[in-house]
Formats: structure tokens, C-alpha cells, sequence
């Protein structure tokens, strides 16, 4: 959940009580965010899965798809080059 804080309203203590609890911080001068808040650790590791859940994804494709030769990359960058 994302949380918007005025800039004059805001108290590091109580924002970083409320990053440790999982909550983003959008910190806004005048109605502006100029700044985010966020917690590390989830971030980085949802991250990580996704990068692992993208790479297994690819490596099944490339599993269904038939074996393909220098010959047939070298016509098909002749064909393109055309």
C-alpha cells in the first residue's frame, strides 16, 4: 500500500515505522512527490522472483522450439540483409 505524506507533515520516525511494516512513502512538497520510501528487503527479493519466475519462463519456450543451425542464422541474415 502506497502512502502520501506532505513533506511538513512528516515525521522519519513514524515513516520509517511504516516502511518497516511493509507500506510505501510518497514524501510531497506542495502537492509534488519529490521523494519514495520503501522497504529493501521486499523489494529485492520480489525482484529476484520475478527475474527467476522471467528465465524459467524462457528456458521452457527454448525448449519447444526445434534445434536451429549456423546455416539456417547465416541464410536467414542473408535474407534480411536483402
Amino acid at each position: 500500500m502506497t502512502v502520501t505524506v506532505n513533506i511538513d507533515d512528516a515525521s522519519l520516525h513514524e515513516l520509517l515505522a511504516k516502511v518497516e511494516a511493509g507500506e510505501e512513502i510518497v514524501i510531497v512538497r506542495d502537492g509534488v512527490p519529490v521523494a519514495r520510501m520503501a522497504p529493501v528487503v521486499a523489494s529485492v527479493v520480489a525482484d529476484a522472483e520475478k527475474r527467476k519466475e522471467a528465465i524459467e519462463a524462457i528456458i521452457a519456450f527454448r525448449k519447444t522450439m526445434p534445434d536451429i543451425t549456423q546455416e539456417e542464422i547465416t541464410e536467414w541474415k542473408a535474407i534480411g540483409r536483402r
